[in-house]
């Protein structure tokens, strides 16, 4: 599959998109050149984008680099200088182009809806920024570069030999209760010497935001989060029902699978320990032990599940935009991050060689499809979809490749990745709800102490979680959204994963009924980026943007519907 590489008309191909001496003057002419017309507004978005796809592709490379080598002094430093240097200053040009371009006199001229959903995003970014919370990002970003690395550095000496924190994760999934609880309680060990400075980090993002709230106007950092995330379409009221739908619709058929669990292993408590391992006793399955061959097993799915998404990941084979495999060093999760200049996704995961792994592959690879496929817009705000949708590309892609296992398992082995996936799915949903409840009470009480922390997350897990045991455990079960990275670098975003759960949901049902027809319209939606709103995104898709306790029943009601049959 060949995919063009975009044609520079304004930024010069050579630009050092980490120099500011090179973009002030791209950001001058911008600011002079007259607005008068439709055709002069339109060539002067097309150009900004230019340059903005730049800086962007320069932060992502550096991140990259950072990410994939935290023990590496320049690497960090690089993201560094770039967060604490360029972009500081980018955003008071790119704020002044906010305002250029929503007094321009063209911009009435434009009456066919098309810049609608920019217009809205400039206005709301225009609004609420604040030259001086410049400096507190910059102290954000490095108490964000921090953590990385704190949870980059994290070894464990076990079974003779070090690991990271991921591969650990193949101990969990042990036979032996013995082997799987040491395994645990290694690992906690080493977190356990995190926790004070973790907490520490936390205690000053916490600050931080609270302060860029303020200095935009704000009582406290929620309302003006939610606008900083272009949360148009739902409010924190929505989310607290949202929570109020899990605890009613989701935790009571997770209790049942926790019965369930318990009876098949014999425990008369379910500990920590005892929920990654088959209840039915069979080994643990180790489907590939190299990137090779994990590349290899989820190309087969992509195809299976359709043609054309196995010929857009060889792209990114081709163009070796891909870093797999945990190794020491290496910062914790998995994401995708679009190379803006070349409008081309990397993929960076930390597997180990469990199905997991094979998972979060077809995670990522569904925001990569997402990047290929809306790679024709032009303008850089519209390859930019609301992250409720990026995360419905993502999670379908799981479920659909959930139906095609045996294109690269035998049938037993599909089986039982197929009941883990699905039970995880309804797992997850309620720890959804934790982090986001987490938040809400976190930047609700700015004050509060570390002590008061822990109480209202245990309070919140008692809800969402009441039949894991942590008997002399307390202090793990307290400060466990430490483990959260998104809690320390991507402040609120979670809740996003719970909505785009319930679509995906709807997009596998779809799938299972009529899977062409289901596979075009994700891909339609996909192709729209975030040119349009939300809820037309939704409804491209065919799905509902709908969180209410029918949804969820029904949603619920289904996936232990296939549980039972598989």
């Amino acid at each position: 599959m060949q995919l063009l590489t975009p044609q520079w008309k304004f930024v010069r191909a050579d630009l050092d998109a980490g120099d500011l001496a090179a973009l002030e003057p791209a950001f001058a002419e911008l600011q002079q050149r007259p607005l008068l017309t439709a055709d002069q507004l339109e060539n002067w978005l097309l150009d900004e984008s230019e340059l903005q796809s730049r800086i962007g592709a320069e932060l992502a490379r550096r991140y990259i680099r950072m990410t994939c080598h935290t023990d590496d002094p320049a690497a960090q430093q690089g993201y560094l200088l770039m967060e604490q240097q360029v972009l500081p200053r980018v955003k008071l040009l790119a704020d002044a182009l906010d305002t250029r371009f929503l007094s321009a006199p063209a911009l009435a001229q434009v009456g066919d809806g098309r810049f609608d959903v920019l217009v809205r995003k400039r206005k709301t970014q225009s609004e609420i920024f604040r030259p001086a919370n410049t400096e507190l990002q910059k102290q954000e970003a490095e108490l964000q570069t921090r953590q990385q690395a704190l949870m980059g550095s994290v070894t464990v000496q076990f079974d003779g030999k070090a690991h990271t924190l991921q591969q650990m994760a193949p101990y969990y999934e042990s036979q032996d209760r013995g082997l799987r609880e040491r395994a645990f309680r290694a690992a906690l060990a080493e977190r356990r010497k995190l926790w004070p400075e973790l907490e520490q980090v936390y205690d000053q993002l916490v600050a931080l935001r609270t302060g860029m709230a303020h200095n935009a106007g704000f009582p406290d950092y929620t309302p003006y989060r939610f606008l900083d995330l272009q949360r148009f379409d739902y409010t924190p009221a929505m989310c607290f029902d949202f929570h109020r739908a899990v605890a009613e619709c989701v935790v009571p058929a997770v209790q049942e699978l926790d019965q369930q669990r318990r009876q098949k292993l014999g425990i008369e408590r379910l500990r920590p320990w005892d929920l990654e391992v088959d209840p039915s006793g069979r080994p643990p399955f180790r489907p590939f032990t190299s990137e090779p061959e994990l590349i290899a097993l989820c190309r087969t799915v992509f195809a299976a599940v359709d043609p054309r998404f196995g010929a857009e990941f060889d792209v990114l084979v081709q163009r070796q935009l891909l870093d797999l495999m945990s190794r020491k060093g290496k910062a914790p999760g998995g994401y995708q991050y679009t190379l803006e200049d070349d409008r081309l996704p990397f993929i960076f995961a930390n597997s180990v060689g469990v199905h997991q792994d094979v998972q979060t592959l077809l995670h990522e690879g569904g925001h990569a499809f997402h990047a290929i496929l809306s790679r024709h817009h032009d303008l850089l705000a519209y390859r930019d979809s609301p992250i409720e949708f990026a995360e419905t590309a993502s999670m379908s892609m799981e479920l659909l490749g959930l139906e095609h296992l045996t294109a690269s398992y035998t049938a037993a082995e599909a089986s039982a990745a197929y009941r883990k996936h699905l039970e995880g799915v309804l797992r997850t949903l309620p720890w959804i709800a934790s982090i986001d409840a987490f938040q809400h009470w976190v930047y609700g009480h700015p004050q509060h102490t570390r002590g008061e922390r822990q109480a209202a997350w245990l309070q919140i897990r008692a809800r969402f979680a009441p039949d894991v045991d942590y008997s002399g455990l307390e202090d793990a079960l307290a400060l466990q959204w430490t483990a959260q990275t998104h809690l320390f670098n991507h402040a609120f975003y979670y809740i996003e994963y719970g909505i785009a759960q319930v679509a995906a949901l709807q997009v596998w049902r779809n799938y299972r009924s009529d899977p062409r027809a289901a596979v075009d319209a994700y891909r339609r939606a996909l192709a729209l980026g975030g040119s349009r709103p939300l809820p037309e995104l939704f409804a491209t898709a065919n799905v509902k943007f709908d969180l209410s306790p029918a949804m969820l029943r029904g949603l619920v009601a289904d996936v232990v519907q296939q549980l039972r049959a598989s």
